[in-house]
């Protein structure tokens, strides 16, 4: 840790501290309140279309039925078509929005400071864990989730959180494989915080009920907004931009990184920027579209998972992730370029998908979690590798055009998993699967 400490700012622990413990919170909030939704909204369809079903208000039951003949096997399918629509509209609330808001936060941070935009993803994603958390205390109508949705897309929700993060990671060090490690650490934090988020969702559900898992999500949220108000501003007045908020111009900003190259930085050049991004794209589709479908996914037959054990499975599926993560990379690191790192983790995903899609038990599951989990390794070093071709003073334009691109792939990938989900969960549920792993069989081209 020496040379990586030498490239470091010497106040960098102030910094970095209260952003890992905000975003370990607000990730944990966030994962917890979605699969809590997610699950809730299975639940409350289920009883909603199928009332005569005994099983469905049971949170501490599967949700599915293994008998492919009966009339209840068929309910199942027709259950899963409309919650899997739903979810897409829930999609869309949050992509939409968030358009605008990951075009326009991240570059305004490089004027403005990291602060005030941090600030703003995290009372985001508070508000909407609180209606939430309302909306299923009174019982209000399943749709307002899709407008409460929107308030979180409007504020950035997890996008901008995690741009405007890595930002402030990179104004903390210099560029080099120090830069590349120390977001692998912010990604294993926020990354175990998923897991935590995770692992306590489908326990709290089974043992307290949905109100009270959502009701936690809020708490832990709201815990996240205080510490973020403790954390220091990275940004020096010196090294801001000095030019005014401009919509154009921030959009301008970013569409300069693919089309020009950098007199200021002579190791980023056009073709670079344009196979990083576009491989990102197809990583990140990937991984955005699956998650949108993975909690129905284990809940159908022929795996019919219960909460809990989704909960389980999820929470160790991603805390080997983070865990190969945080001592993998800077293991790789000393024998090899963070660009063939890149390679292996996606060729690893690739296999993953692929058993997924194919997995006629959940004994394949278990295997395809194990083969994938240097998988998530990709992520952090992609970014990694753009931010050491870009100056310090187009950070947050970098980042900001990541997250532009990452919420794109939310937006779409999530639509487009739903609406494949739902249209062939009759004949093969694994087909989004199969489709993904195409997109990542794609990356893994642009990346050799």
């Amino acid at each position: 840790m020496k040379g990586a400490t030498s490239e470091t700012r010497e106040d960098y622990l102030r910094v970095f501290i209260p952003l890992c413990i905000t975003n370990f919170c607000l990730f944990g909030a966030y994962m917890n309140g979605s699969y809590t939704a997610y699950e809730y909204g299975y639940s409350h369809f289920q009883n909603q279309l199928f009332p005569h079903t005994s099983e469905s208000n049971s949170s501490e039951k599967s949700l599915c039925e293994t008998n492919t003949s009966s009339q209840a096997y068929k309910d199942e399918q027709a259950v899963q078509s409309v919650v899997a629509r739903w979810g897409l509209y829930i999609s869309l609330a949050q992509g939409l929005p968030l358009v605008l808001s990951s075009m326009m936060f991240s570059s305004m941070s490089d004027s403005m400071g990291r602060k005030p935009f941090m600030f703003i993803g995290a009372v985001g994603i508070f508000l909407k864990q609180l209606l939430m958390t309302l909306a299923i205390v009174f019982d209000w109508n399943i749709y307002l989730f899709v407008p409460f949705t929107l308030i979180e897309g409007v504020c950035g929700s997890w996008v901008i959180e995690l741009a405007i993060a890595m930002s402030v990671v990179a104004d903390l060090t210099t560029a080099g494989k120090s830069r590349s490690f120390y977001i692998a650490v912010y990604s294993f934090v926020f990354g175990f915080g998923f897991s935590v988020g995770t692992f306590i969702s489908g326990y709290i559900v089974t043992l307290l009920g949905y109100d009270y898992s959502m009701a936690a999500s809020c708490v832990v949220a709201g815990i996240a907004v205080v510490v973020n108000c403790c954390i220091p501003e990275s940004l020096t007045i010196r090294h801001r931009k000095e030019n005014k908020f401009s919509f154009i111009g921030n959009l301008k900003d970013i569409v300069n990184f693919y089309i020009r190259d950098d007199p200021e930085s002579p190791t980023s050049t056009r073709f670079k920027y344009i196979t990083s991004i576009l491989a990102f794209f197809f990583i990140m589709m990937a991984k955005l579209g699956i998650f949108a479908i993975e909690a129905f996914y284990l809940l159908g037959f022929p795996y019919c998972f219960t909460p809990e054990k989704i909960s389980v499975f999820e929470t160790v599926k991603a805390c080997c992730a983070e865990i190969v993560i945080l001592l993998g990379i800077k293991l790789m690191q000393q024998c090899m370029g963070d660009e063939f790192i890149a390679v292996i983790a996606t060729a690893t995903s690739v296999a993953m998908l692929i058993l997924f899609g194919i997995a006629p038990s959940d004994i394949y599951l278990y295997i395809a979690a194990a083969v994938g989990c240097f998988g998530m390794d990709a992520i952090p070093i992609h970014r990694g590798i753009m931010s050491k071709m870009t100056p310090s003073h187009k950070q947050g334009v970098l980042f900001g055009s990541i997250s532009v691109v990452e919420n794109v792939c939310n937006l779409t990938s999530s639509v487009m998993a739903g609406a494949i989900y739902s249209e062939t969960v009759s004949f093969y549920r694994g087909t989004a699967y199969l489709v993904f792993a195409g997109f990542m069989t794609v990356a893994l081209l642009l990346l050799l």
